[in-house]
């Protein structure tokens, strides 16, 4: 009986810590130098004014709150974001269930007032939208994997590759858009993403 008694309680106690962890940001182990570009990527998604595209789908230009500085040359910025947070793990098996979500934050993005037009909005949707894509693809590829929590490297290297192909794409979007003043581009890109031929 009373090694019964143990046992439920080890259980009882190993449920209530994994219940604690239940925020957890993979790349958060700051001495894999490995992993930086995942750490930093996983701490902008964190913190500050971050929208995600989880709970708005839409962008308004209220969503750029930085002002742009003085002398600078580009129309606008929107910094995205790449989260992908622990969602449960498996009491049993370990196996890791994650959430991911494409986002941007609101105080690092801007726009100048004289290039405000629905064309641009229209194409930084897209580049929020992109983002969102390349995150839920490493969510389906860590959970359909059945990786144990603990391989905390298998699952940044998911991460890292995820982002890697984000920013390849969004690079290719830039040049082929000329920064959103191809309207038939963007069209053609917006195409791409529905299909999921990016």
């Amino acid at each position: 009986m009373k090694v019964k008694m143990k046992v439920k309680m080890k259980r009882i106690v190993f449920i209530y810590l994994m219940l604690c962890l239940n925020f957890l940001i993979f790349a958060q182990e700051k001495k894999q130098v490995k992993w930086e570009r995942v750490i930093s990527e996983m701490t902008k998604a964190n913190q500050g004014d971050t929208l995600t595209y989880r709970t708005e789908k839409k962008l308004a230009w209220s969503d750029f709150k930085m002002l742009p500085a003085s002398n600078n040359t580009q129309n606008y910025n929107i910094e995205l974001t790449f989260g992908v947070f622990k969602k449960k793990v498996n009491v049993w098996t370990g196996t890791l269930t994650v959430e991911s979500y494409g986002g941007m934050r609101r105080d690092l993005s801007w726009v100048s007032a004289e290039h405000k037009s629905e064309q641009l909005l229209n194409y930084l949707q897209l580049k929020y939208e992109i983002a969102d894509y390349f995150a839920k693809k490493s969510e389906k590829e860590i959970n359909s994997n059945k990786i144990n929590a603990g391989n905390t490297n298998k699952v940044n290297g998911i991460i890292e590759k995820f982002l890697e192909e984000r920013d390849k794409v969004l690079s290719q979007l830039d040049v082929e858009c000329a920064n959103g003043t191809r309207l038939e581009t963007i069209e053609s890109w917006k195409n791409k993403l529905r299909t999921g031929e990016l």
